[in-house]
């Protein structure tokens, strides 16, 4: 397509991100064509990958290119997961998670705790089990007005949903019931009590009491306590530990009032200890991954970020739950400037999915893909070299 074609394609999204009055395409489209990659090998049944190229018209923009898995979800040939390393605190490639699936395209996933723990910001549903809960909520982004529980999920069904997912657990003994605030998250909330497994590892799980509900480098709680519990009885209670706990053991790491909670309940009591999420706007989800949404009803949400491009990782949804795109778009290099999320939610609109979230994005974006005979490959150009490990991938695999 000609340059001018693709200057006024754009037009409209610019003019927002800068301010500018720029009078918006006939259509209002932000992209009007999709290219079939070139020397790509067929798609796989259930799957169409294409890539997009345009150029950004104003004096910040410059050329942009992306990548696009479309997936059919009534097909019978494919199914979607959430990919993670062995345990919650450690991390992957991209490449690494999908190639151990024999994963058909995969992108990277939510946000986490890079650089420290590696373990996710928000919540985590692998094969309808809760892996973890995430931090707390006031250290989660999100837009004005959308929770930030929000995640993409896949029910029983394998419809595809932009929903929420609603930590719930509790610890009951005979005579008291403390409620639980967390599962393998790298901070426990003020006055909570955080639940650990034996996915949690070897990391210790005191420092998961420092900083506050919004604040990372706040001070951690002098006010701590541990009560370990195994097969529904509690054996030890002390200062939070280290080290893999033994299957069918669980750690229960209070601060403050949630400390005050469990120093009444005392080794040898009997319990029984509940975690996992309630999905709200969807039935209960088989996979489901924290994100940031971006669109409803075919429109961007308000108050998006304008101002920032950067590489971008997005999931489209169809309203039935029938269709998915993964998406990437390359950033912060000469062949692509990347977008503001307020222009991604434009991008998703426009491929066709009327709702969509973003992922973790910038030098995490990555997208795998593999056609019929060809190998698993990177098909986007990530910004990080060498290809950054992170925590998680969303796939479609074989069935």
């Amino acid at each position: 397509m000609a340059p001018s074609r693709w200057r006024a394609a754009l037009a409209l999204v610019a003019g927002l991100a800068l301010g500018a009055a720029v009078p918006p395409p006939p259509d209002g489209r932000v992209l009007d064509e999709l290219l079939v990659p070139r020397g790509a090998a067929a798609d796989l049944p259930g799957t169409t990958y294409r890539e997009f190229t345009t150029t950004l018209p104003d004096p910040r923009g410059g050329p942009l290119r992306g990548d696009v898995v479309e997936v059919d979800l009534a097909s019978p040939a494919v199914r979607v997961e959430l990919l993670t390393p062995p345990v919650v605190p450690a991390v992957a490639t991209v490449p690494e998670l999908a190639a151990r699936a024999g994963a058909i395209a995969a992108v990277n996933g939510g946000f986490f705790d890079e650089g420290a723990t590696g373990a996710p910001v928000a919540a985590e549903i692998v094969d309808g089990a809760a892996r973890t809960s995430g931090v707390p909520a006031g250290r989660r982004p999100a837009p004005p007005g959308e929770g930030a529980d929000t995640v993409v999920g896949l029910d029983d069904g394998g419809r595809a949903h932009l929903a929420r997912a609603r930590f719930r657990g509790a610890l009951v003994a005979a005579d008291r019931t403390v409620p639980l605030d967390g599962l393998d998250g790298y901070a426990v909330p003020v006055d909570g009590v955080g639940v650990f497994d034996p996915s949690w590892g070897d990391l210790a799980r005191g420092p998961a009491t420092c900083g506050s509900d919004t604040d990372p480098d706040v001070p951690c709680s002098a006010d701590t306590l541990e009560v370990r519990v195994a097969h529904g009885q509690v054996v030890a209670v002390g200062p939070p530990g280290a080290g893999r706990l033994p299957g069918g053991t669980v750690a229960l790491v209070g601060r403050e009032r949630g400390a005050a909670a469990l120093r009444g309940v005392a080794v040898g009591t009997r319990v029984t200890v509940s975690t996992g999420f309630e999905a709200v706007g969807s039935p209960p989800l088989r996979v489901a991954v924290g994100a940031l949404p971006l669109a409803r009803g075919g429109r961007a949400l308000p108050g998006l970020q304008d101002t920032e491009r950067a590489p971008r990782t997005a999931v489209g949804l169809a309203e039935d739950g029938r269709r998915l795109w993964l998406v990437t778009v390359d950033g912060r290099q000469d062949a692509s400037t990347g977008v503001t999320l307020a222009e991604l939610a434009r991008l998703l609109t426009d491929l066709g999915a009327p709702v969509a979230a973003s992922l973790d994005g910038g030098g995490s974006t990555t997208m795998v893909r593999r056609g019929r005979d060809e190998a698993l490959r990177i098909v986007n150009d990530p910004a990080a070299a060498p290809v950054r490990a992170v925590t998680d991938a969303l796939a479609v695999v074989p069935r």
